[in-house]
C-alpha cells in the first residue's frame, strides 16, 4: 500500500485547485479522476468560453441552508483573487459587463493552464482511476485514511473529497461523495437540478425554436393563494416540452425542491416585459383599427415572434387566420393578458442530466468555513459542487469552486 500526504478525489475545478495548492504548500499529492483526462465539465462552461468568475459578488449570488456560509468562504478567495490567480498561471482575463472570460475565448485555456500547472509542480495525477471506498486508519497513534480504488490502496494522512454533485453525469458527477462523506457522519440536503431548464404541462412544439426577451415569474400555488418564489428577466427560450434559457435557469432551483417536496408550481411568462398591460390593449386597439382586415396573425407581426404569436392566440381562443375586425375589444384585452401573463402549469424541472449545478449537497454546518475541513472527521476535506452551495448563472458556481478548492488545498498542504 503506497502512502501519500494529501490524495484528492476528484479531477475537476474543485479538486484540481486543492492539489495545486497543497502541492505548493510542499506536500506530496495525488489526484484521482475516474474519467479518462482532468477537467471535463470545465470544458462545458460557459458555452464553452468558460465564464471562471464574476466582478458582480453578493450574498444573494449564493444559495445554501446556511446562507451566510458561502459568502464567508468567498469572501477568503474572492473574484480579484481568481483573476489574479489565474493571470499568474497565464490566463490573460478578459471582461465583458463584469463577467471574466480567458482572452482566448477558450474553456480548454482554463483546463489547460491548470494542467501544465500541476505538471509543473510535479503532482501526481491517476485517469481512469475512481475511489470506491474511504476509512479512517490509526497506526502506532497517527491518523490516516486508507483509500480504496478500482485499481489498489493508498494510506493518506489527509483526504479532499472533490467529486461534484449530480449534475452533467456525463462529465462524472454522479454523487459518489454523497456516501463517502456520510459514512464519517455528514449529513445530506437532498440534492435537486438547478440552473436547467423546466417541463410544462401541454404540448409546447409549435412553439420550438423561438427565443424572446422576456421574464418569468414561478409560484407556489396554496388553495387560492399564490407565493412568489423567484422571478428573472431575459432571453428566454422555448423548447418542445417547455421552456428554457438564463431566466428560466436561475428560478429553477426553486422548482425543483419545491415539486421535490410535492408543492404545486406555476410559472407565469411575460411576452413584453418593457411595456404595461395598458399599453399592450391599445396598441393591439390601435392596429386593429388601422386595419381591420388584416388576420390576427398578421396584427402581431412585428410585436411578437410568429410561433410565439401563435401560441398566445389559442391561448386566448382566438384563431390565427380570423380577421382583426371581427375581434371583440375584450377578445383583445385576454389576449393582451396573456402576452404579459401566460400562465404555464410546472410538471417538473429537467433532470440532472440537463442541469449545470446540483443544489442541494453535504450540510454546510459540518464543515470548517475557514479551512473546508470536515468537523465530523478531521483530515478530511469536503470541496465545490459536493456541499449544499449552488450560485446563479455567471460564473458564480466556477467561483465557488475555486474558492474552497484553494482554502481546503492551503490547508491540507501545511507541513
Amino acid at each position: 500500500m503506497r502512502s501519500v500526504r494529501v490524495l484528492v478525489i476528484g479531477g475537476g475545478a474543485s479538486g484540481m485547485m486543492a492539489a495545486i495548492m497543497a502541492r505548493r504548500g510542499g506536500a506530496g499529492v495525488l489526484l484521482l479522476e475516474k474519467k479518462n483526462r482532468l477537467g471535463k465539465k470545465i470544458l462545458a462552461t460557459g458555452n464553452g468560453k468558460c465564464n471562471f468568475t464574476n466582478k458582480l459578488q453578493k450574498l444573494e449570488c449564493y444559495h445554501s441552508g446556511q446562507k451566510d456560509f458561502p459568502w464567508s468562504v468567498i469572501q477568503k478567495f474572492n473574484w480579484e483573487d481568481s483573476v489574479e490567480w489565474f493571470s499568474e498561471i497565464g490566463i490573460l482575463p478578459k471582461e465583458r459587463d463584469g463577467y471574466f472570460y480567458p482572452a482566448s475565448g477558450q474553456a480548454s485555456s482554463v483546463l489547460h493552464a491548470m494542467e501544465r500547472e500541476l505538471l509543473r509542480l510535479k503532482a501526481e495525477i491517476h485517469t481512469e482511476e475512481e475511489a470506491s471506498d474511504i476509512r479512517r486508519q490509526s497506526k502506532n497513534g497517527s491518523n490516516g485514511f486508507i483509500v480504496a480504488t478500482n485499481k489498489g490502496s493508498y494510506l493518506a494522512a489527509k483526504v479532499v473529497i472533490a467529486t461534484g454533485g449530480m449534475a452533467c453525469p456525463v462529465h462524472g458527477s454522479t454523487g459518489d461523495g454523497y456516501g463517502f462523506a456520510a459514512k464519517f457522519g455528514h449529513h445530506l440536503i437532498t440534492p435537486i437540478p438547478a440552473l436547467t431548464s423546466l417541463v410544462l404541462d401541454g404540448n409546447f412544439k409549435a412553439w420550438s425554436g423561438v427565443r424572446v426577451q422576456g421574464k418569468v415569474s414561478l409560484y407556489q400555488v396554496s388553495g387560492k393563494r399564490c407565493n412568489l418564489l423567484a422571478e428573472d428577466r431575459g432571453e428566454i427560450q422555448m423548447v418542445s416540452y417547455g421552456i428554457s434559457g438564463i431566466p428560466v435557469f436561475q428560478v429553477s432551483r426553486y422548482a425543483a425542491r419545491a415539486i421535490q417536496e410535492r408543492k404545486r408550481i406555476v410559472l407565469y411568462l411575460d411576452c413584453m416585459p418593457d411595456y404595461n398591460k395598458e399599453w399592450v390593449v391599445t396598441e393591439l386597439l390601435r392596429r386593429q383599427e388601422r386595419d381591420g382586415g388584416q388576420s390576427m396573425g398578421d396584427l402581431l407581426e412585428g410585436m411578437l415572434p410568429d410561433k410565439l404569436a401563435g401560441v398566445l392566440l389559442k391561448q386566448s381562443g382566438i384563431k390565427v387566420s380570423i380577421l382583426a375586425r371581427e375581434v371583440a375589444p375584450e377578445g383583445l384585452k385576454v389576449l393582451a393578458e396573456n402576452i404579459k401573463k401566460l400562465r404555464l402549469d410546472v410538471k417538473e424541472a429537467s433532470g440532472f442530466e440537463k442541469a449545470q449545478v446540483t443544489a442541494g449537497g453535504v450540510c454546510v454546518d459540518e464543515v470548517n468555513q475557514e479551512t473546508m475541513e470536515s468537523l465530523c472527521c478531521p483530515g478530511l476535506y469536503l470541496t465545490g459542487e459536493l456541499l449544499d452551495v449552488d450560485g446563479i448563472c455567471g460564473g458564480y458556481n466556477l467561483q465557488w469552486a475555486w474558492a474552497t478548492g484553494y482554502l481546503a488545498g492551503r490547508d491540507c498542504g501545511k507541513a
